[in-house]
């Protein structure tokens, strides 16, 4: 399988400190991965969507690898407020979250999760055979909805090879932006894109890195539009 991961590394726990860019929350959660993972929270005073797609992104890598389960907790009131505010947190399986995260009954949720590939990402998939992915039953998360006067869309997937036909999903994605303001940031186990939309009518440029492969393949979108 492709991007096979690196040696274990000796420590174990993982403190966030905050929303962070996209850059510093991809260096964190896409870091090699470690023994008998630990993620504290006590240093995150809100919630942040960034923040829980990234790690359910890093838990799915984690399951493929390992039979180890990340272990989460040290949630600070703020940010259990958020996750209480999801609907479907309590299904999702791939870590083990410590701590009482209560259920809004009565409300409707401004996000909701499931284990289910997005169909944005789509395109990216098109070269695999229907047979392949039935058979290999990926792991996947969506998370979407509204946060903070955007409109929210986080998803990815493990993929079975190391195949991905990108210049497809990045040309809906630019689409998908057109007329509004917004950003998107498009990982996978060797590359990273960052849009960042702030103009309406004009595109803003598309930054690309190249990214150490430590994590078998897999494709990762974060997609945020303004709400006018």
């Amino acid at each position: 399988m492709a991007g096979t991961q690196k040696q274990l590394q000796k420590s174990s726990v993982f403190s966030p400190s905050g929303h962070g860019d996209l850059y510093a929350l991809d260096n964190l959660y896409l870091s090699p991965k470690r023994e008998n993972e630990v993620w504290n929270f006590s240093q995150v005073s809100q919630f942040s969507p960034y923040n829980l797609g990234f790690l359910c992104m890093r838990s799915i890598l984690t399951a493929n690898c390992s039979k180890d389960t990340i272990t989460v907790g040290g949630f600070t009131p703020g940010f259990v407020r958020g996750l209480a505010k999801i609907e479907g947190f309590e299904d999702w399986k791939q870590f083990r979250a410590e701590g009482f995260i209560p259920r809004v009954v009565g409300k409707e949720f401004p996000l909701s999760m499931n284990s289910e590939i997005h169909n944005i990402l789509n395109p990216a998939l098109a070269s695999y055979e229907k047979e392949l992915f039935e058979e290999w039953n990926p792991k996947a998360v969506s998370i979407t909805g509204t946060w903070e006067n955007q409109e929210i869309l986080i998803t990815g997937v493990s993929l079975p090879e190391d195949e991905k036909n990108l210049p497809k999903l990045l040309k809906d994605l630019i689409q998908t932006l057109s007329g509004t303001c917004g950003k998107f940031y498009l990982r996978t186990d060797k590359h990273s894109y960052l849009c960042l939309k702030k103009d309406k009518e004009t595109l803003g440029p598309v930054f690309f890195q190249e990214k150490e492969t430590v994590w078998d393949s897999f494709v990762f979108l974060i997609l945020e539009k303004e709400i006018s």
